[in-house]
């Protein structure tokens, strides 16, 4: 059985941080990315997803992190990731290629000053 994923939103200077504690994987991810996507009011400038405390993520949360960057670029906005510099989740979004078209930021006020940035 999947541990449950808790999911904290909050805003930082008008940015929503979602900040994901546990394991992401197939049988959590599209519950989770629908609750990501809806974090993110059309007014803001993008959303920050926090996997600092995400300890396992699999295929379908790195496809869940594609398709909601998609989604978010279609409404005009940005996804951010942070994930620390020698977490193996950042491995695996290195290893999927994620960071070559989502940033991935070591600190959410790292990620958040880019998006105010990109306004």
């Amino acid at each position: 059985m999947t541990p449950i994923v808790a999911v904290k939103i909050q805003n930082q200077d008008t940015v929503p941080v979602a900040r994901l504690e546990g394991e992401i994987d197939i049988l959590n991810a599209s519950e989770i990315g629908i609750q990501l996507f809806g974090a993110a009011p059309n007014t803001a400038p993008g959303l920050v997803v926090d996997l600092s405390r995400t300890t396992y993520l699999d295929s379908r949360g790195v496809q869940m992190l594609v398709e909601l960057a998609e989604r978010m670029r279609r409404r005009q906005q940005r996804l951010r990731v942070v994930v620390p510099e020698r977490s193996v989740v950042r491995r695996v979004l290195q290893l999927s290629h994620l960071d070559a078209s989502v940033p991935l930021d070591h600190t959410v006020e790292e990620a958040v000053t880019h998006l105010r940035k990109e306004q």
